[in-house]
């Protein structure tokens, strides 16, 4: 069978990038492993937020833009207005008021506004108080595999083929991709091979490829329902950010002790389930064991916790870059392959923005920002 491009992942990125190379005339065929947003993609808090770098925010914006045209075309993925707004909950008044000083600095179209303990309650009565927050204009609250479905149903309008069940690895002839190789024999011709496989692309690319340099952070959410309303804003322990970073996530895993391992604080809600986290694990854990520290460390903040029903556990590999940025573009050395990926836990935040990115550099030869670049040189 033959196939002018074909994407390899059902995440969100995969799944955008189909829809949109569809859409300006290519012949499309995605593979995926096991299910169409299996992994972070699916499993992430369930929050469209700014991602605290400035070499993301156009990604970001440009990724509001096309989740709205989104919402206008799908008849399941909706997406508000306005933020719900995101809440960075410190203990420590000087630490936030410190933090609140250096965003206004960074994200002044964020408004950041500085809350004391009293205020926090105020602006969110379901939060125990104690902790001063930040306060910002960011935060869109959905379902968290809405999105990455609603991408794939919209490629299968737009005419992408979709093969969900086998994994594929790029075909590689004389320097140049001629196509994939299905898990179970089969080849798909391709003049060019997307990989958007979140933490497994390095895996698909270790002959060489530039982008070899993506890790698997792995986290645990739960499916909550709350016993009464769930917090109007995402509420998030500050520095859920900071530890994100890859070089936060690998210091604190080092650090890990057993059965006490690196979490903070979060909760995004949408659609009547609350989704908590988070945790930055070097290696697969079963989520019964991490989940009473989830439930512990966030009734410390929510004392509805203490009585919410755990409808699920849910773990999934974070694709975490050495410097926290994605690889977008073309792989150096070999004609044809295309990569996309490397997101952290920005994919549902910047993936459409960053699928639009890798399709123009496939179709027309574009070339993504440099901080951005697949072949860009790392430390």
């Amino acid at each position: 069978m033959r196939s002018e491009i074909v994407v390899i992942g059902g995440g969100i990125i995969g799944c955008a990038a189909a829809a949109i190379l569809a859409d300006r005339g290519a012949r499309v065929t995605l593979v995926e492993r096991t299910a169409v947003g299996a992994g972070a993609s699916g499993r992430n808090l369930g929050a469209i937020q700014y991602p605290f770098d400035p070499a993301l925010a156009a990604l970001y914006h440009d990724s509001l833009t096309r989740y709205r045209a989104l919402a206008d075309a799908s008849g399941d993925f909706t997406m508000a207005a306005s933020p719900a707004g995101l809440l960075l909950l410190n203990r420590d008044l000087e630490a936030a008021e410190a933090h609140h000083r250096r965003l206004v600095a960074a994200v002044p179209e964020l408004q950041p506004v500085l809350l004391s303990p009293d205020e926090v309650v105020l602006a969110e009565p379901l939060l125990r108080h104690g902790p001063a927050a930040v306060r910002l204009a960011t935060g869109y609250p959905i379902p968290p595999a809405s999105a990455t479905i609603a991408w794939a149903e919209l490629a299968e309008e737009r005419g992408a083929r979709l093969i969900i069940g086998t994994g594929g690895t790029p075909l590689v002839q004389s320097g140049a991709a001629v196509g994939v190789v299905l898990a179970d024999g089969d080849r798909i011709g391709a003049d060019v091979v997307l990989v958007a496989a979140g933490p497994w692309t390095s895996d698909l690319l270790d002959d060489g490829g530039r982008p070899a340099r993506i890790q698997p952070t792995w986290g645990v959410t739960l499916q909550l329902r709350l016993d009464g309303d769930a917090p109007r804003h995402i509420v998030e322990e500050d520095e859920v950010d900071a530890i994100n970073r890859a070089a936060a996530a690998t210091e604190r895993a080092a650090r890990m002790v057993e059965g006490d391992p690196p979490s903070l604080f979060s909760l995004a809600s949408a659609g009547g389930i609350s989704t908590l986290g988070s945790t930055f694990l070097p290696s697969e854990h079963e989520p019964a064991h991490i989940e009473p520290l989830l439930l512990r460390r966030a009734a410390e903040f929510l004392p509805l916790i203490e009585t919410a029903e755990v409808l699920e556990r849910r773990i999934c590999a974070r694709p975490q870059s050495v410097d926290g940025r994605p690889f977008i573009g073309p792989v150096e050395g070999v004609e044809g392959i295309f990569v996309c990926a490397g997101h952290g836990p920005w994919g549902i935040s910047t993936g459409p923005a960053s699928a639009a990115m890798v399709a123009r550099a496939i179709l027309d030869g574009t070339q993504p920002p440099p901080e951005l670049a697949a072949g860009r040189p790392l430390g």
